[in-house]
């Protein structure tokens, strides 16, 4: 895999692979990262890049908090508070990010900083019902940002869940309408 800090970071981009729930940021061609979920109804996914291997999980119902973790070091890198428009990321060493979502009919999300600057955007491309990858604009704050693959990997991985659950919900809606009518 490519260095982040040696890619083209205008290239950016999540592109799902072979398999159900694995993504691969890339930058051009390149592989920067991937991201990998075993089974397809779980909030725990394994992420590696840079010579990095991080463990991401959702946990919590009413009050929902992504944990990454570094498995080599059995620490948390970062903890991700999730609230309904705008989520608290508190990384390990204390930088703080708000992310929140940017578009109504397009799911866009993004991640700034404490004083508002936008660091990272993510549009979701779909084909039909299918998540099949999404656009990467990092400004150039976000490129000086030491953080930047925390981002990147952490706003796809809550994108990808957000898409499972709803996924999950359509289903469920629909069974229920088949078996009340």
């Amino acid at each position: 895999m490519k260095k982040l800090s040696d890619a083209d970071i205008d290239s950016l981009r999540w592109t799902r692979m072979g398999e159900p729930h694995t993504y691969q940021l890339q930058s051009g061609t390149d592989p920067v990262a991937t991201l990998h979920w075993e089974r397809p109804v779980e909030t725990h996914a394994i992420a590696e890049a840079e010579g990095v291997r991080w463990a991401l999980k959702r946990s919590g119902f009413l009050s929902p908090m992504v944990a990454v973790r570094d498995t080599g070091a059995g620490k948390d890198v970062a903890l991700l508070h999730v609230h309904l428009n705008s989520s608290l990321l508190q990384a390990v060493g204390g930088a703080t990010y708000r992310w929140s979502r940017t578009g109504f009919w397009v799911p866009a999300w993004e991640f700034r900083d404490p004083a508002g600057v936008e660091l990272v955007d993510f549009e979701p491309v779909r084909e039909g019902s299918r998540l099949d990858g999404g656009l990467v604009e990092v400004s150039p704050a976000g490129k000086a940002d030491p953080n930047l693959l925390l981002l990147l990997v952490l706003g796809w991985y809550f994108i990808v869940q957000a898409w499972i659950e709803d996924d999950a919900v359509a289903a469920s809606r629909a069974i229920l309408d088949a078996t009340s009518g």
